[in-house]
């Protein structure tokens, strides 16, 4: 192959770089040097003049149109770094200073032209495991960390309360949602954190705001012109959309009311007040002028109320009512950094606790000078997170319905880090046979997150228990065999319960309750209507029918020496009945005792039903920690079946802090049908081949462990062949719909490998093993760290933060296993408070 020194002096005399503009200088070609020799060295042999392996060929390079210069060497620099070229089967690989010498002179050439797509993927989500992880934790770097300045989206969760802020403080009337406002931000649907401070609005977005900006400024009017004499208070436009706000600045009355313009000073403290709701702070001088004028101007064409109303409009516009501004002030120390300004460093640590603005404590601290050092930073921090009122709330309030309502804790946004995390809300967005789910398994609709809603429900109590404790945290939600499932009340209220049923039950059990109810009713009233908990009405046609529904509900517990759940399945609004998929007993269904009283009724079947704890959390055999949930389980399913490369990809990615390249555009990822195989034997078959494995044995065998469980969570030691021709009965009792398959055993076998950590790897019998030596690994502990620093800082780590990221892992160690003690640490480290 020719010498590639010719072809590289063109190269930068054609397109240039940060050390090479001048190429035709003798020192610019000295500066080539060792990417010459590295291109000879490990490319040219597969991208030359003999071989060019992917249409690829590097000896063309400088007489290649800019534009395809440009678009090659993106992916000659996104190739090297991401280390996936030269092929790891090659024997000669670059040292690394090699590479970092190759991945300058790229650099340097892209930059030239602002052409490199590298630095926009690495500040996406799917990136952030492409810093090195044992660079990070190595201690060798020692550059003062920072975060780049930056304007950074709010959430969805931040902009609802900003919006809601606009009419004033909370518990003052206000509806939960605003009719007219729409969340023009959508969080991507994914596990892993989600909040990034790389997403910016588009006309999609801002067509939205306009709508939304135009119902809150018509909606801030509505009680001035009502007392202005405008409109009458029953005159709403929207007969559906009947809110009035009840409170509002006096400073907009004094400009509605007025039958002559208003005055500057009037205007002024207009602006000064929507200011205040909006922005919550007050205007700049040059704000305030140009608002002044923006009314003057529009009254003059419109009069004072749709004069006023769109200078209200143009402010709630502004761009800091929908992101977050964080620049630094003041003076750039040694490595030229900035300090957070006292207002950013406020807001900044209010939305990385939750969703809320700060509060007037920690307003008052910035304004007045408190709020400047790093110790001025821990105590709030503390402060806010001993504070169990502020934040307090539904952890997602899209879970309530008309079957449940969302697990409430002071402090949701902490646990919102392990639902990104994990990822197991995502279950409410697969979408399940419900035949297959035994006949109960019931999809989302509308009104309601339907089964899976109940599991995501259950799994934030987990979570919730298990940050309330705080001690050792992240191996705890691995390894903890203690679940909540269907808790609904504390202890001392469903004992009282089940004390008051079993009292009626032992008053009644041997009456002839079944075949003369009205009598043994009539006989024993008192004792019926005294009781809290029965809630038995005492006349009516309705008297009966609980009677009897509730004996029955009694003797299928009682009778067993079992405990029931403490809700009778008849119960107005009862859809809970998910316990199978922890794969624990049944319990009733709610048409189990709708025809007990019905004269032609023959009696119930003897079914066997779940003995309900009322102590809670409790054990559950063959579980293990937050990987064994079922919501969790589910999330990382198909509809019709298990997920092995999904769930050993989250494996790989979350908890080593591994990569696996996305799927080629060109290669169909499905496996194929056989009836008489398992999941495994047909996933091996596909994936075994060599373009195949070598991202599989990645994700194969950290995935295919969890096989143990079905696509529904449950456990299981057989893997049932679905299909027509595998049918071999029906479940008994169960309609023609509900068959029994063939089965073949679950082979539950895998491995870790290739995890970073060589004390870690080897093979594992199954989840439950792979899950007790993940749980003990410091790589493990240190990757939880790095996806809590992306939660808190809204961005991928850089090399730089690594002596924050070291610091976050010695507080977890050194607390005992607190994420208290994690978060303090970060919202304390230079990476939070510095800009650059």
């Amino acid at each position: 192959m020719k010498k590639l020194a010719s072809v590289l002096m063109s190269l930068a005399a054609v397109i240039g770089g940060r050390a090479y503009a001048q190429a035709a200088q003798p020192q610019a070609a000295l500066r080539i040097a060792p990417a010459e020799q590295l291109l000879e060295s490990h490319c040219s042999s597969c991208h030359g003049e003999d071989s060019q392996k992917g249409d690829v060929r590097f000896d063309k390079l400088g007489a290649l149109p800019l534009a395809e210069r440009l678009a090659l060497m993106n992916r000659m620099q996104e190739q090297a770094y991401l280390g996936f070229m030269p092929p790891k089967s090659r024997k000669s690989q670059p040292t690394a200073a090699e590479r970092k010498a190759l991945l300058d002179w790229i650099g340097g050439e892209l930059h030239v032209h602002n052409a490199s797509t590298l630095e926009d993927k690495l500040r996406l989500p799917a990136y952030g495991n492409y810093v090195d992880h044992d660079k990070l934790f190595s201690g060798e770097i020692t550059d003062a960390p920072f975060t780049p300045a930056r304007r950074w989206l709010v959430s969805p969760q931040i902009f609802s309360q900003r919006a809601s802020d606009v009419f004033g403080p909370m518990g003052f009337g206000r509806p939960a949602t605003l009719y007219g406002v729409t969340n023009p931000f959508v969080l991507p649907d994914a596990s892993g954190v989600r909040y990034y401070d790389n997403e910016s609005l588009d006309g999609g977005a801002l067509l939205v705001m306009l709508t939304n900006a135009d119902w809150m400024s018509q909606k801030q009017l509505l009680g001035p012109r009502v007392k202005g004499g405008e409109m009458k208070a029953d005159a709403l436009p929207n007969p559906q959309d009947r809110w009035v706000p009840k409170n509002y600045p006096a400073a907009f009355d004094a400009i509605v009311i007025k039958k002559e313009p208003p005055t500057d000073a009037e205007i002024t403290e207009a602006v000064r007040a929507q200011f205040a709701s909006v922005l919550q702070r007050a205007p700049g001088e040059a704000e305030l002028a140009k608002y002044a004028k923006l009314t003057r101007d529009a009254v003059a064409i419109g009069g004072n109320s749709e004069g006023l109303r769109q200078m209200l409009l143009a402010v709630l516009l502004e761009s800091e009512f929908l992101y977050r501004m964080e620049f630094g002030a003041g003076a750039a120390d040694a490595h030229g950094r900035r300090m957070l300004a006292p207002r950013e460093g406020a807001y900044a640590i209010a939305y990385a606790l939750g969703d809320r603005g700060p509060d007037a404590k920690l307003l008052q601290a910035a304004e007045q000078g408190r709020f400047a050092t790093r110790e001025d930073y821990k105590r709030e921090v503390l402060r806010l997170l001993d504070d169990k009122t502020y934040y307090a709330g539904e952890i997602d309030p899209a879970l309530s319905g008309k079957n449940m309502r969302a697990h409430v804790t002071s402090h949701p946004r902490l646990v919102r880090f392990f639902r990104d995390f994990f990822g197991y809300p995502m279950a409410t967005k697969v979408f399940k046979d419900p035949e297959r789910g035994a006949g109960i398994y019931q999809n989302p609709d509308r009104g309601t997150a339907g089964t899976p809603g109940f599991l995501v429900n259950e799994a934030d109590r987990v979570v919730d228990h298990i940050l309330q404790k705080d001690r050792d945290v992240f191996a705890t939600l691995l390894g903890t065999d203690e679940f909540i499932v269907y808790y609904n009340r504390e202890p001392a209220v469903g004992r009282a319960i089940i004390a008051e049923w079993k009292k009626v039950w032992a008053s009644l059990k041997d009456t002839k309750w079944k075949t003369e109810p009205d009598k043994v009713m009539a006989e024993n009233l008192p004792l019926l209507t005294a009781s809290k908990t029965l809630q038995f009405p005492k006349n009516g046609p309705h008297q009966k029918r609980e009677f009897m529904r509730h004996m029955y509900f009694f003797s299928d517990y009682f009778e067993k020496g079992v405990t029931p759940f403490t809700t009778i399945p008849t119960a107005h609004g009862y859809y809970i009945n998910h316990s199978p998929f922890y794969s624990l007993p049944p319990t009733p269904l709610r048409g189990r005792y709708e025809p007990v009283e019905n004269p032609r009724f023959k009696g119930l079947d003897d079914a066997t039903f779940w003995d309900y704890p009322l102590e809670q959390p409790f054990k559950i055999e063959n579980r293990k920690g937050i990987l064994t949930h079922p919501a969790w389980l589910i999330a990382h399913s198909l509809n019709t079946e298990t997920d092995p490369v999904r769930r050993g990809r989250w494996i790989r990615e979350k908890l080593l802090a591994g990569r696996v390249p996305d799927v080629p555009i060109t290669v169909d990822a499905k496996v194929p049908e056989d009836h008489h195989k398992t999941l495994r034997e047909r996933l091996d078959k596909v994936t075994s081949a060599q373009q195949c494995i070598k991202c599989h044995q990645y994700m194969n065998p950290l995935g295919l462990p969890f096989e143990q469980f079905d696509d529904f969570g449950r456990f299981r030691s057989q893997e049932a062949l679905e299909h027509a021709e595998n049918i071999v009965g029906h479940a008994p009792g169960a309609k023609a719909d509900s068959p029994i398959y063939k089965t073949l055993p679950v082979n539950t076998r895998g491995a870790l490998d290739s995890t970073g950590a060589a004390a870690l790897d080897g093979e594992v019998k199954d989840a439950f093993d792979m899950i007790d030596r993940l749980a003990k690994s410091p790589r493990v502990r240190q990757s939880f760290i790095r996806h809590a620093f992306r939660f808190f800082m809204g961005r991928n780590e850089m090399l730089s933060d690594s002596r924050t990221l070291i610091e976050a892992d010695k507080a977890y160690v050194q607390s005992g296993g607190s994420f208290r003690a994690v978060v303090v640490s970060l919202l304390t480290s230079d990476s939070f408070l510095y800009r650059k």
